[in-house]
């Protein structure tokens, strides 16, 4: 149980909050910048390699999400975010410094196996010892250091990449090592017991899974709603409405620092009064503003446009995580938000190339549609069923072990 003593944000979950922000950091760099304007207007592949170039990013990320949750749970969050992070670093350096474009692939391939690691492993550390009063808020903070890092990431990017190519690579590097070397340190080591063993043996995790099936096409559907706009976004930026890398930033900024900001005073709100309103509202904000973003040319109106959509997230990321938390056990959180992982990652891996393939058929609002769509059927959906009768009705024990 959490301590009354123990801050919800002490010093090692906030550094492992920094550890999440600096991964996502280099993995925005890439996804938001990098591969859609230097793999597509430098090296010149279409705008289909883009997409399946972060295909391959989220496959690998996607595929190893539950393997890695469950060795995490298992035998430690340090073994495996070393082993795994050394390998996405690799991969790291053959992104930024080869030209053809199958090595690109694996390398992006190679950095989703590293995040396949980061995130399991960090949520186990920030919500080890919490109280499920305490979830929303804990991943309000994860939620925010994931939105700060990768919206800094690309930000920071377009700033380094228009004055100095190779500088901005070897930032990248630079803040990859850093990532590793503070999770060294930062990271949980522990011997496994053989109540652990038992309690993460491969029957039991299944079987858990199998009680919250429920949550899994509502999981698949959010991110495959971003998935079919993350390539198309900087394209629509530059292409469409003409802006600039620098004004290009700004709107980054602009949409991410709304979901930033709002992060933890929402995760406070769900922990107080419930999900239910939250996430409906956030869903149906989502729908209202994406069409206006493809819609609207003017570039104030855009901006307005983002911070509605940033605002939106904002209400949807602590709601449904709190949700997901509270259906899960606490002795095998890291492998079942692992699973629940997998799941996003399915959506993140097939959005891509929807979204490019949308982009040439029907034209470039059509992308925002599409998701507006989604989201606004999933307003419906999550409006209609409860989802704390389903987390009320899974039986769980609290976790004596705290770090």
């Amino acid at each position: 149980m959490q301590s009354k003593k123990q801050p919800l944000f002490d010093l090692r979950r906030s550094t492992a909050l920094l550890v999440l922000g600096l991964c996502e950091f280099v993995r925005g760099a890439l996804i938001f910048f990098i591969i859609p304007m230097y793999v597509h207007n430098v090296l010149g592949y279409s705008t289909a390699a883009i997409g399946y170039a972060m295909a391959a990013h989220y496959v690998f990320d996607t595929g190893l999400r539950s393997p890695a949750g469950w060795l995490v749970d298992r035998i430690g969050q340090r073994n495996v975010c070393m082993t795994l992070l050394a390998v996405a670093g690799v991969g790291l350096w053959l992104v930024v410094s080869q030209h053809d474009f199958w090595v690109i692939l694996v390398g992006c391939a190679m950095l989703g196996v590293g995040m396949a690691a980061v995130w399991p492993a960090v949520i186990a550390r920030v919500t080890d010892g919490l109280t499920k009063d305490a979830y929303a808020t804990a991943m309000g903070s994860v939620m925010m250091a994931w939105l700060l890092g990768a919206g800094l990431g690309a930000i920071c990017m377009s700033w380094l990449f228009g004055v100095h190519v190779a500088r901005g690579f070897a930032t990248l590097l630079v803040l990859w090592v850093i990532a590793y070397v503070i999770a060294l340190v930062v990271m949980n080591h522990w011997r496994p017991s053989e109540a652990v063993r038992q309690r993460t043996h491969l029957t039991v995790v299944l079987r858990e899974v199998n009680s919250v099936k429920l949550l899994f096409p509502g999981v698949f559907v959010q991110t495959f709603a971003i998935g079919v706009l993350l390539p198309v976004l900087v394209l629509y930026a530059r292409n469409v409405l003409h802006l600039d890398a620098r004004m290009y930033s700004y709107l980054l900024l602009t949409g991410g620092g709304a979901a930033v900001l709002l992060q933890v005073p929402m995760g406070r709100l769900v922990d107080r009064y419930g999900y239910r309103m939250y996430l409906v509202g956030g869903f149906l904000l989502a729908a209202i503003s994406l069409p206006l973003i493809g819609g609207l040319h003017q570039v104030r109106y855009v901006f307005f446009a983002v911070v509605l959509f940033g605002a939106s997230y904002a209400l949807i990321l602590p709601s449904w995580n709190a949700v997901v938390a509270q259906c899960i056990s606490p002795d095998r959180r890291a492998v079942m938000f692992g699973v629940f992982m997998t799941v996003e990652g399915l959506g993140m891996a097939v959005g891509p190339v929807f979204g490019t393939e949308v982009w040439n058929v029907c034209g470039p609002s059509a992308p925002f549609d599409i998701a507006a769509i989604i989201f606004f059927l999933m307003s419906l959906l999550y409006g209609m069923m409860r989802l704390d009768k389903l987390f009320l009705a899974t039986p769980h024990r609290e976790s004596p072990r705290v770090s």
